[in-house]
Order: C-alpha cells, then structure tokens, then sequence
C-alpha cells in the first residue's frame, strides 16, 4: 500500500517515518490521486521537509510517467501454438542449448522475450531465481519459459520436469504464474500446459 511505501521511504532516509507519513496524508488523502496536487500545494508540502519531499514528488513524477508507457507487445500468448511456432522460429535450430524467458502483461501478451541461460549441447543450469528476479523486475503479470533440444528430442527430460515442477511451484506462492513451458527443436514444440502436465501438477 502506498502509506506503507511512504512510511519505508522517510524511514530510509533515517528521518522522523511516522511523523512524515502524517504529513504526507494531510496532502494526499485517502483517494486523492497523487498526480493532482496545485504548484502551491506543492510548495506547501516542500516546505514542510524540503530536500525529502521534493525528492519525492520528482520520483512521483518520473513513477507516473512510466506507468503511462507501454511495452511493444511480441505476440499473443492466449494460444500456446502461438508461442510455440515463435518459440521455435527463435530457438528450434540453436546448436546449443538454451532458455528463454517470455514476459507477460495482464492482457496476455508477451512484451519481453529474453535469454536468460546459456548451457552446453545438453543442458541447461538454470536458477530460479534469477528467471524470477527477471519477471519482478520487469512488473510482469505471468511468464512462460522454453528452451531447446539440439539433440532433436521433443520430449521433456527428468531434469526439465523436476524444474518446470520448481517454477510452477514459486510462481503460486509469489502470485506470478508459470503459464506455460516449451522445449523447441527444429521440427516442432512440446508444450507442457497442452499436454496437461502443468496446472494438473503431473509433471511425470
């Protein structure tokens, strides 16, 4: 919530978090839109801690400025075919492995679509952690993965479902789903939600 944020943010700045925060609501009351503050409010409220509140209404503004940009969307990924024939297009004929990490908005859209492991002709160390440390930092509603098999291999090995299995799990507990994952080669995908080995949880 935006009282806590701006409790953490005073607070990180060692000043008086409480006291600051009470000042903050006599300006910006409950569901009052932050953005609609007069130049002369705002100098009232500048006034009342210069350097800290100036600093930030600039990083107000620059936060408003952002949300009102929109990412390039890729692709559709309302269809898992629709990711698959990309998936493949972009990875099916790659010598070595790797693992790419699609983002999603709220739309289903795919608005990022990067590598984000790079392994030998065989596999892939992949960390969970940093595909997720990805996906929040991007603000990404969901997120698909897919990765290749040079040896021509559809099917999904141990090892892939063990981490698909991994990744569906920590994407509930942080409420930013997997929604799909694809191993890609140069003659087709396989895709785990369409074979109903993903929100089943029979990753076997």
């Amino acid at each position: 919530m935006i009282k806590d944020q701006v409790f953490d943010y005073y607070d990180a700045l060692g000043q008086d978090a409480e006291k600051n925060a009470e000042t903050f609501n006599l300006y910006f009351p409950a569901g009052y839109l932050l953005t609609e503050l007069d130049e002369e409010t705002k100098a009232d409220f500048i006034a009342e801690n210069p350097i800290a509140n100036r600093a930030f209404l600039i990083a107000l503004a620059i936060g408003y400025q952002l949300s009102k940009q929109s990412r390039p969307v890729l692709l559709s990924a309302r269809h898992s075919s629709l990711v698959g024939t990309f998936a493949k297009e972009k990875l099916g004929t790659l010598k070595q492995e790797q693992l790419f990490l699609a983002l999603l908005n709220t739309q289903l859209d795919v608005i990022g679509w990067e590598v984000v492991f790079v392994g030998t002709l065989t596999e892939v160390a992949a960390s969970p952690r940093e595909i997720f440390q990805r996906a929040l930092q991007a603000n990404a509603y969901a997120m698909i993965i897919a990765h290749n098999h040079p040896s021509g291999n559809l099917h999904p090995s141990v090892q892939d479902k063990q981490f698909t299995k991994r990744l569906y799990a920590l994407g509930q507990s942080l409420n930013l789903p997997l929604l799909d994952a694809f191993i890609v080669t140069k003659d087709g995908y396989w895709s785990m939600q369409e074979n109903g080995q993903l929100f089943t949880g029979d990753f076997d």
